[in-house]
């Protein structure tokens, strides 16, 4: 799920369809710093649906005048990006 730690934010287990609407309405409860580092660490599994957050999240930080840094993306991540034709937007936050 999603744990807030002053400045750092860290995802862990699934990144699924079934658990992003969850994790969208935790962070939508959360106030951001005006830094804010989420921490991909301890993700065991992710699938599209996890583009649809990191968009989200960057959606909320220009919303809020926030930014967010993006710590240790699995993996995959790029290569589904590059399926959607999103991998510019995804190389970016490395």
């Amino acid at each position: 799920m999603i744990d807030f730690d002053k400045n750092q934010w860290n995802l862990s287990g699934d990144l699924t369809i079934e658990k992003i609407p969850a994790i969208i309405d935790l962070i939508n409860k959360q106030q951001a710093d005006k830094k804010t580092t989420i921490d991909f660490s301890k993700v065991t599994s992710i699938d599209t649906s996890t583009l649809s957050l990191i968009f989200e999240l960057q959606r909320q930080a220009k919303k809020s005048r926030s930014h967010f840094t993006f710590k240790n993306l699995p993996k995959n991540l790029n290569s589904l990006a590059k399926l959607y034709g999103v991998e510019d937007l995804v190389s970016s936050l490395h």
